[in-house]
């Protein structure tokens, strides 16, 4: 079992589904706008540049694309199969539905989980 640590609560957390250092940590991508870390400069993504632009298909697909590539590059541990991104009809806020497995115990797990980014979160 992977042991890991809420940032809300600092108790330890444990796993069942998704493990929740793993939304944790699936959050904090894509709501880190990459230059803000100061030490990881290159750490985030660009989803949070987007939300407010106009509530389109194409703003849609750059958000998908924004999320799947800062999953690729620093969650070794997820590997993204589909990014589904709606908009939640709250002015600068989207729901983002991640598909995909990641690895546990040396077997690969499915596991669908959604975040919303932007003025509702």
């Amino acid at each position: 079992m992977i042991k890991g640590m809420s940032r809300h609560t600092g108790r330890s957390i444990s796993d069942n589904g998704l493990p929740e250092h793993l939304k944790q940590s699936l959050h904090d991508l894509l709501s880190t706008l990459i230059g803000t870390r100061l030490c990881r400069r290159k750490y985030g993504s660009l989803v949070l540049a987007l939300i407010d632009q106009p509530g389109n298909d194409i703003t849609r697909l750059k958000i998908m694309n924004a999320s799947a590539t800062a999953i690729i590059r620093f969650e070794p541990r997820i590997k993204i199969q589909q990014v589904q991104v709606s908009s939640t009809g709250n002015a600068n806020a989207w729901d983002i539905t991640l598909i995909g497995t990641y690895l546990q115990y040396s077997q690969e797990k499915s596991f669908k989980q959604n975040y919303t980014i932007g003025a509702a979160a």
